[in-house]
Formats: C-alpha cells, structure tokens, sequence
C-alpha cells in the first residue's frame, strides 16, 4: 500500500477542518504552510506493528531523513496542527490537555475535528526525567482516547520504539509504526532539481541581493544540464556509498549539499567536471570541498582588481574558510589567517573575507548558522579537530548538548579532518558514537568498544539490517577522560587505567547492554534510568565496575526498567543509594584461578551482536596480547575453540552462548556480574592443569 500524503493521509484525515485559535502557544503551530520545495520521502508500514485502528500512531526514522519536514507537509495538507515539542514547554502529565484547552482547541478536538501532529519527540525527551516522560506518554494515550483520527509521534528510531514500549505496558496500546525511507534514485534527482529552482531565490538577509545571481538564467537556459549532470551524481554516488551500506545519496542534507555545489557553479560548461570531482576521493569531503574551492575562487576574482600583483596562490582556502566559519558560528575562537600576505594587502585582504564570509554557502542565508547537517557535520568537525582550544570546546558544546541532536555526518568529516593516525581525545568518543547511532535504522545494531590503559583502542560498529557492516578504528591520546553523554547503549569500556565519565548533568539513561570497567568512573546526572533494549538484544545487563566512583550526594536510587538488570561494583557501592544493586563478586583466592576467570571474563564479554543475531568479535581483537595477556589466556582461548565454545570462520571469531553455558558451566549474564557457577571452577582448573603438563 502506498503511504502518500495525497493517497493515504488526506483521506485518513479527511475530518479534520482548519484551526485557528485565538492563542498561539510555543510550538503549536494550527496552520503549517506548504514548502514548494517540498520531495516527498516514501513511508512502509513496519511488520508487525501495523494496526491503523489504534488511537495512536509513531513515525520514526533516523537522523537527517527529514521528519519535521514531512510533518509539516502532512499538517498542510490535511489542517492537522504541527507541535514541534523543540520549541514547546516542557512536557509532562495533562501536557496535551492544557495546551489544547488554552489554545481554543479542546472543543473541535472533542468533535473529531482536529488532530496533533507531534514532531522532536527526542528533544523534548532530553529536557525532562523519565517519570515526566512517561506522564507525557500516558496523557498522549489519554487524549487520543478512542479518536476517530490518530495523534501522530515522531521521532528517531530509538525514541519511536521506547515511545511503543511504554504506550503497550502503561497504557495497552498497540500502536502502528512507520518508517520514513532514504530517497530513491528518482526522488533524489528531483529533490536535487527542486533546491536548485529554491536556491535560484534564495536571497542574502542583510544585502537583499540573490546569492547565487546567475541561477535562474541557467536554469532556465540550460535546464537539459542540470537534468544530467543531477542524474549523474545521483547514479553515481548510488554505487559509489552502497557498497559500505552508507546510501548517502538518500539524504536531503547531502542532496541539498549537492545542489549547493550545482549552484556555485557560474558557468554550465564546468558542471560535469565539478560532477565528477566530488566522486574523487571521500564522497561527502569533496561535496563540501567543492564548494570551497568555488568560494575561494570568487574572492581570488576580487582581489585581482582590488590587489593587483598580489599572489593569490592558497589564499581562503579550505582551512581557512572553515576555521572563520567556526568562528562565527560558535562565537567563540580566533579565525586563521593565511601566512605570507603582504602587510599592505592585509586590510584590503580582510576587507573582502568579511564581505563574502555572510553569503557563504555553508550558512543560513537567514542567520550566522550552518545551512545544513552536512555542512554543519564539516565546520564542527574542523573546530573539534583544530588547535584553537575555545574553538574545541564550543564545538564539543555544540555537537553534545542542548537542543543540538546528534550529527549523522560528524563521525565522517571528523575522521576525515583527524586524518588516519592523528589520535582523538577520548572527550569526543561520545559524541562520535553518537553521530554513529543517528544513522541507525529500524533493525540496525549499533556499538562500542574501548579497551586499553593510558589510551585505548575505540572500535565503533554499525550492522545494518541487511547484514552489511560498517567499523570505524581509532585510538585516543592517553590521559584523556573518556567522556559520554545522556544516553549510553551498547558500549563496552575495558579501562582500568582511565577515567571515564557518564552523563551532563541531567538525566542519564543506561540502554543495555552496557559494560564499564574504569579507573574512576564519574556519574554525572540527577536521575539514573537503566532500560532494556527494546530492539531484542540477547544481554539485557548493565555493569559498572571502578576503582572509585563519584556522584551526586544526593542522587536517588536508579530507575531500572522491567528486563533490564543492573549491577554495580566499586569500594562503596554498598551504601544508598546503591545498595541494592551492588555486587557480592570477589576474586577467587587463588592467585591463578582468578587470572583464568579474569580471561574468561575479558574474552567473552568482548563478543559483540553481530549479522544474523550472532556473536562475534574480529580475529585480530581475540588473538591480540591485551585480550590474551600470556599463556593462560592462549590456553584458554585454544580450550573453547577445541570444545566449539567459539569458533573461527573468517576473519571473525563466533561465541555461542549456549555453548557456553553447557559446556563450560557459566553463562554470560554471570560472567559479566563476576560469578563463577562450581562448574565453571573445574572447567577453567583443567585448562591451568593444561599448562603443568
């Protein structure tokens, strides 16, 4: 069934008349207008969760793929009223309620005239405790009642199916669940084309003038070349991102990127090779490359009148740019500038950057931010990679914390401005694994590895529904702290020798598995909420263990959900709050019976959810001496290989928990708590008589 606006929504919604309430409120928004540049993305109805008669209905997809957007057009379409929860107040119980009852739109709501459409479902759950979360959620179940027409939730995929998980418990809805797609090839070229004829309008805020002046002629004259050369890219960033899974081509913000580098293009002619360029290299690096090479051409032509026989060889150059770009935006830093310029020509030189900078394509034609999430994912990137330290810190501000959600393109450009064996600070590991986890799609496994001393070795995977996979390798300075955020799922940090810290201060939400052995480990929020992973992960546990651990005093115990379990172990985690979770484990009083449990420990949580619901860890992570650490851990290693407790195929090693469990007499929620069943005593005793022979 197709899910259109025009074929589904407006009938579905065919009740419900236009609202205009005497009062506006924040976020509520009675009469969304249609965007003319507006592609429709394509909707699927998840399996499953694909019953259209309940009260209450969830749009998910991840990030970047355009929710908001989609949302608005639906409103516009249909008269539904558009909440952007980013920009209400903060919900909690009777939110619904009292919004609609002091925007005047209780009554046409009682009449099954009206309906919400309530986007950023993320945002507002960043800003408030699990308890009000809840609220809000069973308030939303409230509300809807028994409607005729459905309230609508959109999100990202993770909130989507907490948002489902807590709607069936609390309040025994059913609610169906669509996904938004990535564009096809046919709905890319034509959204390539639309933000062409938009960018062809779109004028400077303070000059008034149109930024891209030759557009519309071209366009008009030449229309055939902006036909082939969108094709052109389009098929041809299809091949070239499928094969790692990534399909940026479905993004609009990459799109628009595309576009954006279509346009600074003056002269048709030069289209195709510029086509052909961005396929050179780093897909997403030679987009944004393009069109700074463009932007320092533009000021070269300048300077050549106003500076005649000064060499403009490396002058506003891609470090440049991005550096003053970083500036502006942030509000913070020193903006470089280039080496060798004749005193003489500084002024001058100054002079035209600050009347270009406004007008430059990375940013809003509106105001001194990003245009876009991938140029946005490029000057962050530069800032957080740079030398500039107030340039570093606003960008970890930025990319981290408020109403800024996650970056699905940061990870790329940062690797890409980090180069290959430049380290990272381990402060940025959570915000690169959570530019990672905004990828994520419905089916889509996504985790972390951290394992070392001073530094460590930072393994980040994303395993796509299809069984394709992504990793990402890299090692951090040493010293460093490693630093996450609000949300922590599916993170394994083996650390003893660093200092790792969790949370911003407000809510701190631990989605298992989690698994975090550190030197100090600082809990850093005014709730703790443990969840399951609603996705079905086969580990449901999250394990804290350090040598010491700092909170706030007055912390109240942790909220940990049904199916998940929580265990703690640190010198005093047997005092409030957390007694109850705290761990009796201790290590065995022989001296070697505790290295072999230690190994068998180390080597099997290491085991990460893999294509098809296995467990699996690469060849060279197993047989690396920081798992091993001697011959025990060799002995041991070749003992579960013999008994078919992992095997090799490949490239990778493959755990099977069942295994395990009957052969070895311990199973993985127990190693990962630190208790060893008898059986598994006498099964490790072997492997150490192994070595006396």
């Amino acid at each position: 069934m197709e899910y259109s606006i025009e074929k589904f929504w407006r009938p579905r919604f065919a009740s419900v008349a236009a609202q205009t309430p005497p009062r506006q409120l924040p976020g509520w928004n009675p009469s969304a207008e249609h965007a003319s540049s507006f592609v429709e993305a394509s909707l699927s109805l998840r399996r499953d969760f694909n019953d259209l008669s309940q009260s209450v209905w969830l749009i998910a997809a991840p990030g970047a793929v355009g929710k908001s957007t989609l949302a608005r057009e639906i409103c516009a379409a249909t008269n539904a009223i558009y909440l952007d929860l980013a920009a209400a107040a903060t919900v909690a119980g009777n939110y619904l309620v009292g919004g609609m009852v002091n925007g005047r739109l209780w009554d046409a709501w009682q009449h099954g005239s009206s309906t919400l459409l309530i986007d950023a479902l993320d945002e507002a759950r960043l800003r408030v405790t699990q308890t009000s979360f809840e609220d809000f959620l069973a308030d939303v179940a409230n509300v809807a009642g028994s409607h005729k027409v459905p309230l609508v939730l959109l999100g990202r995929v993770g909130i989507i199916e907490e948002a489902w998980a807590i709607l069936n418990d609390k309040s025994g809805l059913n609610p169906p669940i669509f996904d938004i797609e990535l564009f096809d090839a046919d709905q890319a070229k034509a959204f390539v084309l639309v933000a062409l004829n938009r960018l062809a309008l779109t004028k400077d805020s303070i000059s008034g003038m149109k930024i891209y002046p030759h557009l519309a002629e071209a366009l008009s004259n030449h229309c055939s070349v902006y036909e082939e050369a969108a094709q052109f890219l389009v098929d041809h960033l299809t091949t070239a991102t499928s094969a790692d899974g990534r399909q940026f081509v479905g993004y609009a913000p990459v799109l628009d990127a595309v576009a954006t580098v279509i346009a600074s293009e003056s002269n048709p002619i030069k289209i195709g090779e510029a086509m052909k360029s961005i396929l050179q290299g780093q897909i997403l690096g030679r987009v944004t490359s393009e069109v700074m090479i463009r932007e320092s051409s533009k000021l070269a032509a300048q300077l050549a009148v106003s500076l005649p026989g000064v060499s403009t060889y490396g002058l506003y150059g891609s470090a440049e740019q991005l550096s003053r770009l970083a500036s502006l935006v942030l509000r913070t830093g020193t903006p470089q500038m280039p080496a060798g310029l004749p005193q003489h020509a500084v002024a001058t030189y100054e002079d035209a950057v600050q009347s270009l900078l406004p007008q430059h394509p990375f940013l809003d034609s509106k105001e001194p931010k990003p245009s876009g999430a991938v140029f946005a994912a490029s000057i962050l990137a530069a800032a957080l990679t740079g030398d500039d330290t107030q340039l570093v810190r606003a960008a970890e501000r930025m990319a981290g914390s408020g109403p800024n959600t996650p970056n699905p393109f940061l990870l790329e450009f940062y690797r890409e401005a980090s180069g290959k064996t430049k380290k990272s600070p381990a402060e940025h590991v959570g915000l690169l694994y959570a530019s990672l986890e905004a990828t994520a799609g419905v089916g889509d496994v996504v985790r972390l590895s951290a394992e070392g001393e001073e530094s460590l070795e930072v393994e980040m995977t994303v395993i796509r529904q299809d069984g394709v996979e992504k990793r990402y390798d890299f090692e951090t300075t040493s010293g460093s702290t490693l630093r996450l955020g609000r949300r922590v799922s599916g993170v394994n940090v083996d650390a003893e020798a660093t200092d790792v810290e969790l949370g911003e201060g407000g809510q701190l939400e631990l989605v298992a598995p989690v698994a975090i052995h550190s030197r100090t480990l600082a809990i850093n929020c005014s709730e703790l909420v443990v969840k399951p992973d609603h996705a079905g992960a086969v580990d449901q546990t999250v394990y804290l263990e350090a040598a010491e651990a700092l909170a706030d005093p007055g912390l109240r115990p942790p909220i940990v959900r049904t199916g998940a379990k929580l265990q703690l172990a640190w010198p005093e985690s047997k005092v409030y709050p957390w007694t109850p979770f705290s761990s009796d484990a201790s290590e065995d009083s022989d001296p070697r019976m505790a290295e072999v449990q230690r190994g068998l420990r180390r080597l099997c949580i290491s085991f990460r959810s893999h294509s098809k619901g296995r467990l699996a860890r690469y060849k060279g992570k197993v047989e690396h001496f920081r798992m091993t650490k001697g011959a025990i851990g060799i002995a041991l290693r070749e003992r579960l290989l013999a008994d078919k407790v992992i095997s090799l195929e490949g490239s990778m090693y493959y755990l099977e928990p069942d295994a395990l469990g009957r052969v070895v007499g311990v199973g993985f929620q127990d190693l990962k708590f630190k208790h060893y069943p008898s059986k598994s005593r006498v099964y490790l005793q072997e492997v150490l008589n192994s070595l006396d022979v």
